[in-house]
């Protein structure tokens, strides 16, 4: 028995160090949560995004790998984020005449709703009374990893911790937002994907995906929109508020 525990010790360490150590578990623990997600008749808690997320955690702890060893290792999936990115304009394409009619309304919604969710978010951790850091790391929660470390940056917060406000905010969003709208009695696809985007960002966008076509157009318009503005209003509004 130690004989066995031994060599599978060496072989998960050799494959630590495989040049596609990153592509293979990511996918396996994608697929496992694919899997799960669907025998549990697809629960909101489950969302496979999620699970994977946890069990490529647990993978890496397990291992004793670095987080810059397993991002070198799945460069092949960063290179096919841009092309995924683009992909949501086939559902945006295909519902263009609906949001063409409603482009007023979706700024008014995304400009208001992302003002407000960023405001109750910093209120309480003012209450709280949290660091100026912490407080300029929250407003970036509600969009895209990429953008929300690179604006925490630049407004003085902190981009691990905005990272992280960032993945607990899709997950929350991704897990609760479609529930929390059945029993509301919402179900116009435009406003619960809207909803999405503008709230759990890519995360929430996947989840509407699963919904039909028009829910991802919205949601992945509401997401890009939110990044958009926050990248660009943000930081000069930080620069009239003295924290």
């Amino acid at each position: 028995m130690s004989h066995f525990m031994n060599w599978l010790g060496a072989f998960l360490n050799s494959l630590a160090f495989a040049p596609l150590f990153g592509v293979l578990i990511t996918l396996g623990a994608f697929l496992f949560g694919q899997k799960l997600y669907r025998t549990s008749g697809q629960h909101p808690v489950l969302q496979p995004v999620i699970i994977g997320i946890v069990l490529v955690i647990l993978f890496l702890l397990l291992l004793d790998v670095p987080y810059s060893q397993y991002y070198q290792s799945s460069y092949l999936l960063h290179a096919m984020l841009g092309p995924a990115t683009v992909a949501l304009a086939i559902p945006l394409f295909q519902n263009a005449r609906r949001i063409r009619t409603l482009l007023l309304p979706i700024l008014c919604t995304v400009t208001v709703g992302g003002t407000f969710t960023v405001s109750v978010a910093m209120a309480i951790l003012w209450l709280l009374d949290a660091s100026s850091q912490s407080l300029l790391s929250m407003p970036t929660k509600s969009i895209t990893t990429p953008i929300a470390v690179i604006v925490s940056e630049k407004i003085g917060g902190i981009p691990a911790l905005s990272a992280l406000c960032v993945l607990l905010t899709g997950a929350l969003g991704a897990m609760l937002g479609i529930p929390i709208m059945n029993r509301l009695g919402i179900k116009d696809d435009g406003i619960r994907g809207l909803t999405l985007g503008l709230s759990a960002h890519a995360l929430g966008t996947a989840r509407a995906l699963e919904e039909n076509d028009e829910c991802a157009a919205f949601s992945a318009l509401a997401m890009s929109l939110t990044g958009v503005l926050t990248a660009l209003v943000l930081p000069f509004v930080v620069g009239w508020i003295a924290f």
